[in-house]
Protein backbone atom coordinates (compact mmCIF):
# COMPACT_ATOMS: atom_id res chain seq x y z
CA UNK A 1 0.00 0.00 0.00
CA UNK A 2 2.90 2.33 0.44
CA UNK A 3 4.11 1.79 -2.80
CA UNK A 4 1.35 2.29 -4.43
CA UNK A 5 0.89 5.70 -2.34
CA UNK A 6 4.21 6.71 -3.25
CA UNK A 7 3.42 6.31 -6.40
CA UNK A 8 0.21 7.02 -6.97
CA UNK A 9 -0.83 9.82 -4.01
CA UNK A 10 -3.70 10.47 -3.26
CA UNK A 11 -5.52 13.86 -4.53
CA UNK A 12 -7.30 15.27 -2.29
CA UNK A 13 -8.82 18.03 -4.76
CA UNK A 14 -10.79 15.05 -6.22
CA UNK A 15 -12.70 14.56 -3.38
CA UNK A 16 -13.50 14.30 0.61
CA UNK A 17 -13.15 10.67 2.64
CA UNK A 18 -16.42 9.53 4.36
CA UNK A 19 -15.23 5.51 5.33
CA UNK A 20 -11.39 4.44 5.17
CA UNK A 21 -10.79 0.90 4.75
CA UNK A 22 -13.72 -0.92 6.44
CA UNK A 23 -12.69 -4.53 6.47
CA UNK A 24 -14.55 -7.74 6.57
CA UNK A 25 -13.53 -11.51 6.54
CA UNK A 26 -15.45 -13.17 3.60
CA UNK A 27 -15.30 -17.52 2.49
CA UNK A 28 -13.21 -16.00 -0.46
CA UNK A 29 -11.18 -13.41 1.97
CA UNK A 30 -10.87 -9.83 3.13
CA UNK A 31 -13.43 -7.05 1.38
CA UNK A 32 -12.29 -3.84 1.94
CA UNK A 33 -14.27 -0.63 1.49
CA UNK A 34 -13.40 2.74 1.11
CA UNK A 35 -16.26 5.52 0.43
CA UNK A 36 -15.21 8.89 -0.50
CA UNK A 37 -17.76 11.86 -1.66
CA UNK A 38 -16.12 13.17 -5.23
CA UNK A 39 -15.63 16.48 -5.91
CA UNK A 40 -18.31 18.05 -8.63
CA UNK A 41 -16.73 17.87 -11.88
CA UNK A 42 -13.86 16.07 -10.74
CA UNK A 43 -15.45 11.96 -11.44
CA UNK A 44 -13.23 10.99 -14.38
CA UNK A 45 -10.00 11.94 -12.87
CA UNK A 46 -11.10 10.35 -9.03
CA UNK A 47 -11.72 6.75 -11.15
CA UNK A 48 -8.30 7.24 -13.03
CA UNK A 49 -6.07 7.55 -10.37
CA UNK A 50 -7.91 5.07 -8.26
CA UNK A 51 -7.86 2.52 -11.24
CA UNK A 52 -4.03 3.54 -11.42
CA UNK A 53 -3.85 2.39 -7.72
CA UNK A 54 -5.78 -0.57 -7.60
CA UNK A 55 -4.02 -1.75 -11.00
CA UNK A 56 -0.48 -1.61 -8.96
CA UNK A 57 -2.14 -3.61 -6.26
CA UNK A 58 -3.41 -6.37 -9.02
CA UNK A 59 -0.19 -6.82 -10.14
CA UNK A 60 1.55 -6.52 -6.80
CA UNK A 61 -0.79 -8.94 -4.86
CA UNK A 62 -1.85 -12.33 -6.40
CA UNK A 63 -5.35 -13.05 -6.48
CA UNK A 64 -6.16 -9.08 -5.59
CA UNK A 65 -9.49 -8.10 -7.67
CA UNK A 66 -11.17 -4.77 -7.07
CA UNK A 67 -14.53 -2.75 -8.14
CA UNK A 68 -15.92 0.69 -8.47
CA UNK A 69 -19.05 1.50 -7.91
CA UNK A 70 -19.87 5.48 -8.38
CA UNK A 71 -23.23 5.97 -5.92
CA UNK A 72 -24.78 9.16 -5.50
CA UNK A 73 -26.04 10.36 -2.22
CA UNK A 74 -29.84 10.50 -1.22
CA UNK A 75 -29.96 14.06 -1.99
CA UNK A 76 -29.08 13.57 -5.69
CA UNK A 77 -30.96 10.29 -5.84
CA UNK A 78 -33.87 11.78 -4.93
CA UNK A 79 -33.62 14.93 -6.92
CA UNK A 80 -33.48 12.91 -10.24
CA UNK A 81 -36.88 11.73 -9.07
CA UNK A 82 -37.56 15.50 -8.75
CA UNK A 83 -37.76 14.86 -5.11
CA UNK A 84 -36.60 17.73 -3.17
CA UNK A 85 -35.05 16.35 0.55
CA UNK A 86 -34.26 18.73 3.41
CA UNK A 87 -30.35 19.53 3.74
Amino acid sequence: IIRSLKKFPEDRSLSKRLLNNAVVATKEGYKIVIADEIKEGKLKEYIALSNKQLIFFAESIEGYKYQIEVMSSLVEAMAVLGVELPE
